[in-house]
């Protein structure tokens, strides 16, 4: 018997949705049609235009592949998340349907000129960039690129007719290709085919910079605890050294020219006057030397406090992965991403040690779509910092300026994890080839960064934001209250010593014997 078979799509090109068409005639047998292996049969391609002066005409045969464009005005679906590379807004002549925007955006519509095809941006369920699942399946963007046409079961027609019986078999076409750029890596190859790079990722961490507030306690900063230390020694010494150097024939007790010594010192220390009674050149040279270092340090301690209270310094603590790990902040990540795929199956080293994070509630897995979200809560209170891409993080901090006018934010010094990105197709695509070639020629004529560059507005204010900021204001309570409770603790020590003195007296005057003045 004869066997007929037949096509039918879902679209005037067959690239939305295609139904393999097989009839089965009175002998029973079958032969489906093979319907778009991966769109690849579909692909109609022609060669460069030759012309008498065109130096293509002399390539070999294979390098003509780099060149196909399709005869026919086909229909991709781009498969992205958002993110700074990427953005989307509804279509307003497409009702259900998304348009593109940023850097990736226009790439991909540079591609559709020089390719001949239209294209819509699709994205995944979980709004994530996907990662390999322990089924062996893929989520995200990564698993609508990998598995490029799904079968579905309830897209199975059977259909009856006097030539025979037909059976409608639908293909659901999920995604052609993958943009992010996607973070290229040796597991992700086994779920897509990679194009040439088209940029590198370099990680580093953002956090919410500190508050320019004085500490109360800052009155104690222009001199290190050890210098502290080493004028308290040195004090001491003094007092005993003039207590040994006294003129010990001056009428007065033991107790007497010790505390005097010692208040005479601590004058000094503090920027008093002295009183007169040196009668020798050994106790004048003791006081006259430590006058001259105590007014040395005192100066230096002086013009250091103002320094202090008139510029404030902006804490900016984690400049390097090491110091996020080893601080109290919570690190925010991409859930299904390759980077994080990467950290959480490091088995040694510094991105172990960020993995072993999730082990003590230190990690938090955001969304892209919720970050502007989870900067306004946690990373400007400075307890979370993020972990992702500088242009991602760039753009963060940009957008936040322009809507506030300040800088609110810091990246780390130090970068790491730098990895290629570049496109994702699904595995066995024709097209790669040709959009590598075009790839090339973007990267070439750096529209690619111009591209990035004009994404991010007011992208270099906050980039080397001052630390260190003057600050013309009166002090407040709230700053000087460390002062004030020095202050007080001083009166309350004042207030105790003369107590006990009073009680000493009283004790000494009730145990001395009878004399004439007590009897009367």
């Amino acid at each position: 018997m004869k066997l007929k078979s037949r096509r039918a799509s879902g679209t005037r090109h067959g690239w939305r949705a295609a139904c393999g068409v097989a009839t089965v005639e009175e002998d029973g047998r079958e032969q489906p049609d093979p319907v778009d292996r991966r769109r690849d049969a579909s692909l109609a391609a022609r060669g460069p235009t030759e012309s008498k002066n065109s130096t293509r005409s002399s390539a070999k045969p294979d390098d003509f592949q780099m060149y196909y464009v399709f005869r026919e005005d086909v229909e991709l679906k781009i498969a992205g998340e958002s993110s700074a590379f990427m953005n989307f807004q509804p279509d307003p002549f497409m009702k259900g349907r998304s348009i593109m925007g940023g850097p990736v955006g226009k790439l991909v519509s540079h591609l559709a000129k020089a390719l001949n095809f239209t294209w819509y941006p699709v994205r995944p369920a979980d709004g994530t960039f996907g990662s390999k699942m322990s089924n062996g399946s893929w989520s995200g963007v990564m698993g609508l690129v990998n598995r490029g046409v799904g079968f579905s079961i309830e897209g199975l027609v059977l259909l009856e007719t006097k030539q025979g019986i037909y059976s409608f078999i639908c293909y659901v076409r999920e995604a052609d290709m993958g943009f992010g750029p996607l973070l290229m890596s040796l597991e992700r190859s086994e779920g897509v085919d990679f194009g040439d790079t088209l940029m590198f990722f370099n990680f580093k961490v953002m956090s919410g910079r500190g508050s320019p507030e004085l500490n109360p306690w800052g009155f104690l900063y222009p001199l290190t605890p050890m210098v502290w230390l080493g004028l308290f020694v040195a004090l001491v010494c003094v007092w005993l050294a003039s207590v040994l150097l006294v003129n010990h024939a001056l009428r007065s007790t033991w107790f007497d020219r010790v505390v005097r010594q010692f208040t005479t010192c601590l004058r000094v220390l503090l920027r008093q006057d002295i009183p007169k009674g040196f009668s020798h050149g050994r106790e004048m040279t003791l006081v006259g030397s430590w006058m001259m270092v105590t007014m040395i340090v005192i100066m230096g301690y002086s013009s250091t406090l103002v320094s202090l209270l008139a510029a404030r310094n902006i804490p900016q603590p984690i400049q390097s992965l090491s110091d996020l790990v080893h601080s109290d902040n919570v690190v925010i990540l991409k859930p299904n991403s390759g980077s994080t795929t990467y950290i959480l199956s490091s088995t040694s080293g510094i991105y172990k040690e960020l993995g072993d994070l999730r082990l003590v509630n230190r990690m938090d897995f955001i969304k892209s779509k919720d970050r502007d979200t989870a900067l306004d809560t946690l990373v400007r209170g400075g307890l979370h910092s993020f972990y992702d891409v500088d242009f991602s993080l760039s753009e963060l901090i940009s957008d936040d300026f322009s809507k506030l006018g300040r800088c609110d934010f810091y990246l780390s010094r130090e970068s790491s994890l730098a990895r290629p990105a570049s496109v994702g197709v699904t595995p066995g695509s024709a097209i790669l080839p040709a959009l590598n070639h075009r790839i090339h020629d973007v990267l070439a004529a750096g529209l690619f960064d111009y591209w990035m560059a004009q994404a991010i507005r007011n992208s270099t204010i906050c980039r080397k934001a001052p630390n260190t900021i003057t600050v013309r204001a009166p002090l407040s309570l709230k700053v000087c209250w460390g002062m004030f409770t020095v202050w007080a603790v001083g009166l309350l020590l004042a207030l105790l010593t003369f107590s006990l003195e009073i009680v000493a007296a009283n004790a000494v005057k009730g145990r001395a014997p009878p004399s004439p003045e007590n009897l009367e």
